[in-house]
């Protein structure tokens, strides 16, 4: 999948974030574009906002209910034909201690983060198969997905971290399951991006640095640990259709992320030194 030029692509979550970059992305290098979100309004106002880049429409689809994804693609095959490339984006990053997330809150993440990825992969992928034509998927995973950032450590990311490994595991397992078929996968796995909200997180601790109720989610070195390493949707869809132009699987986005898995294997070498496993 080395062009999405001409390319009938699908944006999970696209009207915002790193969805809306991505489909910005494409319809600079020439794709059809179809984006979902739950917002109607939201949505809408994306298209209008990139309609002028090429052919872009949006679809309600609430991506944790398997029908309303097989209704989907079947909206999209009946008008715009087969997908070529899947981004499985759609996802969401509430914040609580492991120990303080109600269990209701911890299924309703994996939800939104896991088990829509896992019906989009589920319906998309059987056509594909079945029509005998190549196609791609591409999970929107995050650096959570390989190790966890210390940076970070204060902002409640456990069970969000755990919903990004598992999407890792998926995807590798898919990789192998779709061997032979033309069917490819990916994970995308960025750091901190300059999303609508982060956006609004850093004007209003601009506006109120001593902000109390800020200040008790993101505090100054949270703060500073994000300023310097967020980069834009924009540098976030560049790198992705790169990786995805070279057939990577493995995604990052982000020069600081290879020091905290580095560290992370650093950590296990040490335990297979120390068990007596290092040599075999």
């Amino acid at each position: 999948m080395n062009t999405v030029t001409n390319k009938t692509v699908l944006v999970t979550g696209g009207a915002r974030g790193i969805g809306k970059g991505l489909a910005r992305a494409c319809l600079a290098e020439g794709a059809r574009v179809i984006i979902t979100n739950l917002d109607t309004a939201v949505a809408a106002a994306t298209v209008d906002e990139l309609s002028a880049m090429g052919e872009i429409r949006a679809i309600r689809c609430d991506a944790t209910d398997r029908s309303a994804v097989d209704s989907m693609l079947d909206d999209i095959w009946g008008n715009e034909g087969p997908v070529d490339i899947a981004f499985s984006n759609a996802g969401t990053g509430d914040m609580a201690p492991i120990l303080d997330m109600p269990i209701e809150a911890v299924h309703k993440l994996f939800s939104t983060n896991f088990d829509s990825a896992l019906h989009l992969a589920q319906s998309y992928a059987p056509r594909l198969i079945e029509a005998d034509r190549p196609g791609h998927i591409m999970f929107t995973g995050s650096e959570h997905s390989l190790d966890m950032p210390p940076w970070c450590a204060d902002l409640g990311f456990g069970i969000y971290g755990a919903t990004k490994h598992a999407m890792l595991v998926i995807a590798e397992w898919l990789r192998s399951e779709l061997q032979g078929t033309g069917v490819s996968v990916s994970v995308l796995m960025p750091g901190p991006v300059v999303t609508e909200g982060l956006q609004a997180t850093f004007e209003a601790l601009a506006a109120n640095p001593d902000d109390p109720a800020l200040r008790s989610r993101f505090s100054k070195s949270t703060e500073l640990g994000l300023r310097e390493r967020f980069i834009s949707t924009e540098r976030c869809a560049e790198i992705a259709l790169r990786g995805l132009k070279e057939g990577l699987f493995f995604i990052p986005a982000q020069p600081h992320i290879k020091d905290d898995v580095d560290a992370r294997y650093r950590e296990l070498s040490a335990a297979f030194e120390t068990l007596g496993l290092a040599n075999r």
